[in-house]
């Protein structure tokens, strides 16, 4: 009896399972995959690197002489193909998944908007940004010393646009144009290789390594206008020129060294064979940079020579305001030669205070026995952000500051409020060239609402005094020699 309940026992397993022995199950079987986990074809196969491997087979089973046991043996190992190739799909399924979410990625960042749009190739290794910068200002005077008629009104601070981007990952380039005082000059036009590691090299228009202030984008600096030392001596030799420079940066460490020509906003040699030319360098390093903690310290020079004529005229600046012309002090500087800067830049930022300031030397050669001679300036200056931000430092210059609480006064956020205080001085006194004693100060209180990351709207109080300006009207009897005043003075900025 025991012997035919096995022998009907085989007959029926061998019955129901001929397709098993064939390596892959019938559509029709019990044992068949479903329609939604049948192998894919080649065609079928969607974003894949290379075609799906072949479905697993059973290895062939060993027999031992028992039909009923060897088939069921057979029966094993196709159940464990069958879980083999179950896991390869789930595989492909997954691998699929993320091709498609990837794409989506690609896609979704190849154009962005925030201020303007940020457009992309699917890879990345190009990239295009328009870019500009609008600064409206307003300022009045008030004249408390020397008779002068100051001009009280608006201006287009800086109208600029322009491009940037990337190309083939390893290349960056820049062209912007600036609209200021009724003319437009090229600002920017440079390309960059970014390929080696920690190493830049920049061909074209672009800022000279020289200062804090001055290698920090205009849209980040704290105040109205540059120390007014930064801005003399900076277009003696400074500010953007046609040139190449190497730049060197580390976390802790920044680099630069330049060899430059003129600029095209500097206006070219008229009186005397080829162009101004010269040599700049700049070193920052910064032991702490955290996200509320920064010690920056750094060092510049540059040596500038063939000066237009041979002279450095009108080396000064206006005091701290630019809506009236006039230059709170100003020199001619005839016979120059060559003309030698040093200067030192230092900042901390503990939380929401920051203090920061720069010393400037400027040494200028003349020609036969005429001495050489000296001029000097400085400025220091602290600030704190009372809704709590800290101000930041990337690759040496200061960074963009962005709200905690961007504007949106329907959620009760009103941006970020910053209160600042500055004393500001430039000594162009030096009795080989004049027994007068030049010498501009000025304290500047500035109150700034930083609305976003790229709008915010700037008021500064400016006090000012300038020893034998020539802001002084005529006769000495009458208004002195001393220009004493006021500058209120706003402006509204935005970038993208």
């Amino acid at each position: 009896m025991t012997v035919r309940l096995l022998g009907a026992s085989a007959l029926a397993l061998a019955a129901a399972t001929p397709a098993l022995a064939q390596g892959a199950p019938d559509p029709g079987s019990a044992f068949a995959l479903p329609a939604d986990e049948q192998p894919a074809t080649p065609d079928q196969q969607i974003d894949t690197v290379a075609p799906a491997d072949k479905p697993a087979e059973a290895l062939p089973v060993a027999s031992i002489g028992n039909p009923v046991l060897d088939r069921l043996n057979a029966l094993e190992a196709k159940v464990k193909a069958l879980e083999t190739r179950n896991a390869e799909l789930e595989q492909q399924a997954r691998f699929n998944e993320d091709r498609i979410e990837k794409v989506e990625t690609r896609a979704a960042k190849a154009v962005q908007f925030t201020w303007g749009p940020n457009l992309s190739d699917v890879s990345g290794a190009f990239t295009f940004k328009p870019r500009g910068m609008l600064e409206i200002d307003y300022a009045g005077y008030n004249e408390r010393a020397g008779g002068y008629d100051y001009s009280n009104g608006t201006m287009i601070r800086r109208g600029r646009f322009g491009f940037d981007g990337t190309a083939f990952r390893n290349f960056a380039y820049r062209i912007e144009a600036e609209f200021v005082g009724g003319s437009v000059n090229l600002l920017d036009a440079y390309v960059q290789y970014t390929g080696f590691k920690k190493w830049t090299i920049t061909v074209g228009q672009h800022k000279a390594p020289y200062g804090l202030e001055a290698n920090t984008s205009d849209a980040f600096n704290t105040f109205l206008e540059r120390g007014m030392a930064n801005v003399a001596f900076g277009a003696v030799g400074a500010e953007r020129r046609v040139g190449v420079s190497v730049n060197y940066a580390t976390d802790h460490l920044n680099a630069t060294i330049g060899l430059f020509g003129a600029g095209e906003a500097v206006g070219r040699s008229t009186s005397t064979p080829d162009e101004a030319y010269g040599g700049n360098a700049r070193v920052v390093w910064e032991p702490i940079n955290d996200t509320d903690r920064v010690v920056h310290l750094g060092v510049s020079a540059f040596k500038a020579t063939n000066f237009d004529g041979h002279s450095i005229t009108q080396l000064g600046d206006r005091p701290n305001s630019r809506v009236d012309g006039g230059r709170i002090e100003s020199i001619t500087v005839a016979n120059a030669k060559d003309a030698t800067f040093l200067g030192g830049e230092a900042a901390l930022v503990y939380g929401p205070f920051s203090v920061q300031g720069e010393y400037d030397h400027l040494k200028v050669d003349r020609y036969g026995a005429l001495p050489d001679v000296n001029f000097e300036g400085f400025y220091v200056f602290g600030s704190v952000f009372l809704t709590g931000e800290s101000r930041s430092f990337r690759q040496g210059v200061v960074d963009r500051l962005k709200p905690f609480r961007e504007f949106n006064p329907q959620k009760g956020n009103w941006g970020a409020f910053e209160v600042a205080l500055r004393y500001d001085q430039l000594d162009l006194t030096d009795h080989h060239l004049s027994p007068l004693t030049k010498r501009a100060t000025s304290w500047t209180t500035a109150l700034n609402w930083y609305l976003n990351g790229n709008l915010k709207l700037m008021v500064n109080w400016v006090r000012f005094k300038g020893l034998n300006s020539p802001l002084v009207v005529a006769p000495v009897a009458l208004n002195g020699t001393t220009a004493k005043g006021d500058v209120f003075g706003s402006r509204l900025h935005l970038d993208f």
